[in-house]
């Protein structure tokens, strides 16, 4: 008799069933599946130390439940410090209505500042793209506040991707150089909606950038440092609205294409 193995197999507006076949692919029966409820996480605080890894802070993010329900706040905790970091950070698909944090010492002026308590160095990493990457988060918010964050030139310092809402607040930007296109301060991707207020950047291709159906609101940030080749970037029907002192330009201040809008 050939071994058993099951697979579940969903089909919508339909039941879901547990099909039970054999190793041959014939069908053997099935069997209906009983709802299931899925448990939320509670408010909670995970508390990181610049002693951490990449790998060992990745680690503790994904242990954190998915579904985060209305009311629940999850705080990603980064205690003040310089974290050598040589991967990428991910956040990547919580859901729910409650709200995510990701953030450094809160205790800090907000507004504009550079002498932030925490500071995210990937400085001689080898990443895919982001040195901090929010995807996939469908919430009623995702926080990111008080961290300075440095990225190797080609990288980029923060980005969300994939319909996320953020408010992005009182951090400091900063690539280690700026010849390649894909070094970004930060980048909004595939429909995301950020308001991005008291934000420093410097030494970026693109300070601000928002692409692909994705909009910014622009609130009081600013370069220092070494000014970034464009302060705002927008293109493929992404929009920009601005308020406020803008990242200046060493190319220009604003770029817009592919059907982008900066007003």
């Amino acid at each position: 008799m050939p071994n058993l193995k099951t697979k579940t197999i969903r089909t919508p507006l339909k039941n879901d069933y547990a099909y039970t076949m054999s190793n041959d692919g014939t069908v053997d029966g099935k069997v209906e599946l009983q709802d299931f409820t899925v448990i939320p996480e509670t408010s909670r605080t995970i508390n990181f130390t610049s002693s951490q890894t990449a790998a060992q802070i990745q680690t503790e993010i994904n242990a954190v439940g998915k579904y985060i329900s209305k009311g629940s706040d999850v705080i990603f905790q980064f205690a003040n410090g310089t974290y050598s970091l040589d991967d990428t950070l991910n956040f990547v698909g919580f859901y729910g209505g409650g709200e995510i944090y990701i953030q450094g010492d809160t205790s800090q002026t907000d507004g504009l500042h550079t002498n932030h308590n925490v500071h995210l160095d990937f400085t001689g990493a080898t990443l895919s793209l982001s040195a901090v990457n929010v995807d996939s988060c469908i919430l009623s918010m995702v926080y990111v506040r008080h961290l300075k964050i440095t990225a190797e030139d080609g990288d980029i310092c923060l980005s969300a991707n994939a319909e996320v809402g953020l408010r992005v607040f009182y951090n400091y930007l900063i690539n280690n150089a700026k010849t390649s296109s894909s070094s970004i301060g930060y980048r909004s991707f595939g429909g995301c909606t950020t308001q991005f207020t008291g934000n420093y950047v410097s030494n970026n291709h693109y300070a601000i950038s928002s692409n692909v159906n994705s909009k910014i609101y622009s609130n009081g940030n600013d370069d220092t440092g070494t000014q970034p080749n464009y302060g705002l970037h927008a293109s493929n029907n992404s929009v920009i609205g601005k308020n406020g002192t803008q990242p200046s330009g060493a190319t220009a201040d604003e770029l817009s294409n592919s059907g982008g809008e900066i007003r």
